[in-house]
């Protein structure tokens, strides 16, 4: 034998060998640690869903709060309506001077709320700020100009609200064209 052969023979001898009941404790000790482990596992998803449900309840609490503060942002706008229309007035050109106040408060209000209106006559046409409702032949304007705005459209800081809704122009086809289009 050689000396690298008797040396790890004695090596593996000075090893012990656990005991049975080393092992058991070793194994009741790994037992603790597992259901340690599962019980923080528990807790950790019991907290994550617990979260979960705050963050949503947090959410639906802030989106009724908004709608709570836009709604009653228009209750003066409302009780100004109510009581122009309860009021008696002497003559159609003091009821349109009520009318254009309601307007103008309107305006502000919407100013102070970064709300911006357009109507974009003579613009081209463009899909991501404008309904196109209709076309009309328009000989002496570039097709996909806007000749007509049946309904303002509404941004909000810079995004869209409502896009307008528009009348856009277009050239007359050749009769030749619509002949060769229709297969003739």
């Amino acid at each position: 034998m050689s000396s690298e052969e008797n040396s790890a023979e004695s090596n593996s001898e000075d090893v012990e060998q656990p005991t049975a009941e080393e092992t058991v404790d070793e194994l009741s000790v790994l037992k603790l640690e597992l259901e340690d482990m599962k019980d923080k596992f528990a807790r950790s998803m019991a907290d994550l869903d617990n979260y979960k449900k705050r963050v949503q309840r947090d959410r639906e609490q802030q989106i009724l709060k908004s709608k709570g503060l836009a709604v009653s942002s228009f209750f003066e706008i409302i009780e100004i309506i109510e009581a122009a229309s309860s009021s008696e007035y002497p003559d159609k050109e003091s009821a349109l001077d009520g009318i254009k106040g309601i307007q103008k408060y309107t305006q502000s209000f919407l100013k102070s709320m970064d709300v911006e209106r357009f109507s974009p006559v003579g613009e081209q046409f463009d899909f991501r700020l404008h309904e196109a409702m209709t076309t009309i032949i328009k000989e002496d304007i570039e097709p996909h100009t806007i000749v007509d705005v049946i309904q303002a459209g509404y941004l909000l800081e810079g995004e869209l609200l409502r896009p307008a809704k528009v009348v856009v122009s277009k050239k007359e086809e050749n009769k030749d064209e619509e002949k060769q289009n229709s297969g003739e």
